[in-house]
């Protein structure tokens, strides 16, 4: 059956509503020495770059990391088709941190730490494989492997930057594989609140560890990098609000992916996102009162329980009820505009329309490849949802700093 487009937008659970608002055991060796002459000209190059924005690309690829892990763990337990899309993904990351340590410490290093940031990747699918055959030897047999391997990540990391002692980084990274374990755990035992739950826990957790390595490299380079005028209130609040709606973005595609394929965790994970509905209206209950908190935590869940209903339509091929839902979607999509704008004069309704009209299309490819098994495109279409849902969380963030000045005084 050929689904509409209208259709396909409306199985995005909520997706637009956030319109409104990325071994070897020789690996290890000590980092070599970046070549002085080659520094320098990096430094000349490189001498501007925001502390603020650097902070917040490495928290986006960390962020990545976690996010395309779990996607990995939900489609590697249950078999999906989109399985090597995701773990090529995945591997993608690995590579993706690599250059930005190449950036600062030479190829030679970045190659090093993606070398074993892919062995850490390849050791995890090993072990999910090995649990789900019930091969107990091999399963403790990977899990040592990926604790060694972790080990060797803080190694090479501490040998690069005094800033990063070698027992912090170990802490951390065991403190990651500790959490990702329980997840996968929970997921592969079938007790899918508790996986959701851990993933929590993981991503404050990533953010945690994404900062201090951020901090660490601006500690080593100051050279690189100019000073920051921006307040440190206005640097927490916007981060705060990227972590919601980049929540809002990955639990969208976890429920894309768990409702296309039936999968025994769709509730749990649809769960979720409406908890970011209802977290999302208490951040704007922060600033514009309990009422409007609960109005657009309102209209934001019944954007996600009418995404559901276009889903079990689109399914059974019940086309009449497939229009009428989406001519629902579009007109609750226009409310939560309307009603924003209202809010804010920072926030023209015609801006935040466009805003939610271009999520909504890119969000709308992401679902139709998923829905097609056109799993390399629907892998794709997330990176630019990801992007450009920091620019909408950027918008809403600093409309809120440009009308409540006094709240973010120094």
């Amino acid at each position: 059956m050929k689904i509409p487009r209208g259709v396909l937008a409306v199985v995005l659970a909520g997706a637009l509503v956030a319109a409104g608002c990325s071994s070897n055991g020789d690996s290890a060796d000590a980092v070599p020495e970046p070549n002085e002459s080659s520094s320098d000209a990096n430094a000349e190059q490189s001498a501007e770059i925001d502390p603020v924005q650097f902070r917040r690309d490495v928290r986006v690829l960390w962020e990545d990391h976690v996010a395309w892990t779990r996607l990995f763990i939900v489609s590697a337990v249950a078999d999906l088709p989109d399985t090597d899309a995701t773990a090529a993904r995945l591997l993608q990351n690995q590579a993706d941190i690599g250059d930005a340590v190449a950036g600062f410490y030479g190829d030679e290093a970045g190659a090093q730490l993606e070398a074993l940031l892919r062995d850490h990747i390849l050791i995890a699918g090993d072990l999910i494989a090995a649990a789900k055959a019930g091969d107990n030897p091999k399963v403790e047999d990977r899990s040592a492997a990926w604790y060694a391997n972790a080990d060797e990540i803080s190694e090479l990391l501490a040998s690069a930057n005094p800033a990063w002692p070698v027992d912090t980084l170990k802490d951390m990274m065991r403190g990651h594989l500790d959490q990702t374990l329980a997840e996968a755990t929970a997921q592969l035992a079938g007790d899918y609140e508790a996986s959701v739950t851990e993933y929590a826990h993981i991503t404050t957790h990533i953010l945690e560890m994404a900062d201090t390595l951020a901090d660490g490299i601006i500690t080593q380079f100051p050279e690189r990098f100019s000073e920051s005028t921006v307040p440190a209130s206005e640097v927490e609040f916007n981060d705060a609000v990227r972590v919601l709606w980049t929540d809002h973005v990955a639990w969208t595609r976890l429920f894309i992916v768990s409702a296309v394929a039936d999968l025994p965790d769709t509730d749990a994970t649809a769960a979720r996102l409406l908890q970011n509905q209802a977290d999302i209206g208490d951040a704007v209950a922060g600033f514009y009162g309990d009422d409007a908190g609960a109005q657009l935590e309102a209209l934001l869940r019944d954007h996600i329980v009418i995404a559901g209903e276009l889903i079990a339509a689109a399914k059974a091929g019940d086309n009449a009820q497939v229009e009428d839902r989406s001519a629902a979607w579009y007109a609750n999509a226009d409310e939560i505009a309307q009603f924003l704008a209202g809010a804010n004069p920072a926030w023209p309704v015609g801006t935040l329309q466009d805003m939610m009209r271009g999520h909504l299309d890119q969000t709308l490819d992401e679902a139709t490849a998923q829905l097609t098994g056109d799993f390399e495109a629907s892998v794709a279409e997330y990176d630019h949802i990801a992007t450009h849902i920091l620019q909408m969380a950027d918008t809403l963030a600093d409309g809120i700093i440009t009308q409540f000045p006094d709240r973010f005084a120094a």
